[in-house]
């Protein structure tokens, strides 16, 4: 284990900015090394309890309900937990000399030498991208840690982990958020999967949120490797003049890289060509996965690659996607009635998450969607659906607008309104045959009918069972 920035922490005197999961687990860290720790949270005490509850054990200094400028400003160290946006006493501490980092910036300079770093991010797919690379690592049976933005596991987590050895194996998925507060986070592996607009109220314009995914491969060196979506031109925009080694992961029919993946012609084998320390070309069977979907094939390529490059073998990463299962809501197939399919995809909370998710589906599907709108045009939705679609049913404050744009479409298929879920389900079941699909990919927020997008989720499967499918869950 690499020791020597631990031990630079103590005696120091750390701010920790956030207490959410991961703001516990760094005030922990930096604890058990010796700092002393300030943790500050802009919700005051009252909100806070239980949070505050896990650290009984702990001697840390609270400063709640706002934050105390000559904590940032006289302290060694800041560590911000992903999500806190840029804060006024941030600023002044960077202009103190203060130094001021991310949550995954610490965990990085703790890491083991020896330890190979896999770190995803992207807009859509990055979690699932994270869950199948960790499943094909842990099928190697080298030790391994799966974490990050993904779960329940911060990234800090993996610095006492057993992956944190040499040849150790750690796959994080990371965002936007944290990648902004990074200075030397330098992954051996770094996939970027998509860029799409998204949390622009953070960033201001796509451009600056492009350059923070971007800033995935800012710090590599030129013994590492970058990732990258061929088929996002926002992501190719991102991977000019980089300094690591480029491969390309490109889904599109008739697509061809001379270093990275491709789907063969018959769309039956994910295709391997010119990864480091693997043969000039491996194929793997597409039937090796359970997911689904044309945004899955591109999920499943950057992992494949991740993988390969950090010397997961071919058997090794071909038994862990036969073993892998799609995380909750994401494309989740839950139910079976005679050949009749349904598929939870509960997480699809944008038009590009559900254009990516429709688009090369393998079997006819009607679609659920419907919610609070995000703002936007349903239309890259709907030309993904052309040729497989046989009917949409809507729920939730949106439907009057998806119908709107249905029509501008110029759809031809039945588009119907539900009141409910359970109503929604039994509908588009009446639309289908054997070997078709119900998918619920809502393209818009839950909270007007539910608590979040889970628990919308969990009641589209209570109706599924309702119109008598058998569950698969």
């Amino acid at each position: 284990m690499s020791t020597d920035f631990q031990q630079s922490l103590r005696g120091k005197r750390v701010v920790v900015v956030g207490l959410a999961q991961t703001g516990i687990a760094v005030a922990r860290f930096c604890h058990r090394h010796g700092a002393s720790v300030i943790v500050t949270d802009g919700k005051p005490a009252a909100q806070l309890g239980e949070r505050m509850a896990q650290l009984d054990d702990v001697p840390v200094q609270w400063q709640l309900g706002g934050h105390d400028l000559a904590s940032f400003t006289g302290a060694d160290l800041v560590v911000m937990s992903p999500g806190v946006p840029t804060l006024p006493e941030m600023v002044a501490a960077r202009a103190a000399g203060v130094e001021v980092i991310a949550e995954i910036e610490l965990a990085y300079r703790c890491l083991h030498p020896g330890a190979q770093l896999l770190a995803i991010t992207g807009t859509n797919g990055k979690s699932t991208t994270t869950a199948l690379t960790g499943a094909l690592c842990s099928a190697s049976g080298r030790p391994t840690f799966c974490g990050g933005n993904l779960g329940n596991m911060p990234m800090i987590d993996a610095v006492d982990h057993p992956a944190n050895v040499d040849g150790g194996l750690v796959v994080v998925e990371v965002a936007a958020f944290m990648l902004e507060n990074c200075t030397s986070f330098a992954p051996t592996t770094g996939v970027l999967t998509n860029i799409t607009p998204d949390h622009l109220d953070r960033f201001g314009t796509i451009d600056h949120y492009a350059a923070m995914k971007g800033r995935l491969w800012d710090f590599q060196r030129a013994d590492q490797l970058a990732i990258a979506n061929a088929a996002d031109p926002w992501v190719v925009r991102e991977a000019v003049d980089l300094v690591p080694q480029l491969a390309w992961f490109d889904s599109r029919p008739g697509a061809d890289v001379a270093r990275g993946a491709f789907i063969s012609a018959d769309r039956k084998q994910l295709v391997l060509r010119g990864v480091p320390g693997a043969a000039a070309e491996e194929r793997f069977p597409v039937d090796d996965l359970i997911i689904v979907g044309n945004h899955n094939l591109e999920n499943a390529m950057g992992a494949y690659l991740g993988a390969r490059a950090c010397g997961v073998s071919v058997d090794a990463i071909r038994a862990g996607a036969r073993s892998y299962r799609p995380l909750p809501h994401r494309m989740e197939l839950v139910g079976d009635r005679d050949g009749l399919y349904f598929y939870d995809d509960s997480k699809g909370t944008n038009v590009a998450s559900v254009a990516a998710s429709v688009r090369g589906f393998p079997r006819p599907l009607v679609l659920i969607a419907g919610g609070v709108d995000k703002g936007g045009s349903y239309a890259p939705m709907l030309e993904a659906l052309n040729g497989v679609c046989k009917g949409i049913v809507l729920i939730g404050a949106a439907a009057p607008l998806i119908r709107a744009a249905c029509a501008e479409h110029g759809v031809t298929y039945p588009v119907i309104d539900a009141a409910d879920m359970h109503a929604a389900v039994a509908a588009a079941t009446e639309l289908c045959g054997a070997g078709d699909a119900v998918v619920l990919s809502p393209a818009c927020a839950s909270y007007d009918m539910f608590k979040n997008f889970g628990h919308r989720g969990q009641v589209f499967r209570e109706a599924v069972s309702a119109v008598g499918a058998k569950r698969l869950d």
